[in-house]
């Protein structure tokens, strides 16, 4: 990953609101890891966070999702088609940052990272909750880019572009993956630059062959 000291340090109004998002999920994880997935209540997040519920839901739809990570909801229509049209014909690297920009941002919290590994290692409830989430959010995912796909065909590598948006997000999922594993590695709130999503995908490539 790239230093985060090297990245451009953003408004003191974004950095409070990703503080606040550190602070939500290192709380609902933690928790999870000390009293069990199905022990743990918004309530107690939002104690433990210093946070109010409205808070809470500002950043997070429902507790599951700031343990184990919420589902993406993607951008639409020309905000998405802004994005995916940005690679050049790059569909995967188009799919992150897709993801990137409907999340807000492309940030890691290595200490999150951390913990959620050692909650999906312990707590099978976990393991299934994230799979779930991320199901849920290609399934979100999957027609925005296939919709795409269709209306730029010059862009399309396979005559089904359902199929081809089925695997190019499968494929990102895959990076961001390897991308979180090895935040695992580091410290603090780092950012997954172009650098480093470069660097997994040609990993990436190199396998597939």
């Amino acid at each position: 990953m790239p230093n985060k000291d090297s990245q451009p340090q953003p408004g003191l109004r974004i950095r409070k609101k990703r503080a606040t998002e550190n602070a939500i999920e290192v709380s609902a994880v933690s928790l999870a890891l000390e009293h069990g997935i199905e022990h743990v209540t918004v309530e107690m997040i939002c104690e433990q966070a210093d946070i109010s519920r409205s808070t809470f839901f500002n950043y997070f739809a429902g507790r599951d999702y700031a343990i184990v990570g919420r589902a993406i909801e993607p951008l639409q229509g020309e905000e998405a088609a802004a994005v995916l049209a940005s690679t050049n014909g790059d569909l995967v690297r188009g799919v992150i940052r897709l993801i990137f920009a409907s999340i807000g941002h492309q940030h890691v919290n290595t200490e999150v990272a951390r913990k959620r590994v050692q909650l999906s290692a312990a707590q099978p409830a976990a393991l299934q909750l994230s799979s779930g989430i991320l199901v849920e959010g290609s399934m979100k995912l999957i027609p925005v880019i296939a919709g795409w796909l269709a209306e730029h065909p010059e862009h399309a590598k396979l005559s089904d572009s359902m199929q081809e948006a089925t695997f190019a997000v499968g494929l990102a999922h895959a990076a961001l993956g390897a991308l979180i594993a090895e935040a695992t590695q580091q410290n603090g709130d780092i950012t997954a630059g172009d650098a480093h999503v470069d660097a997994v995908l040609e990993q990436m490539r190199s396998v597939l062959g």
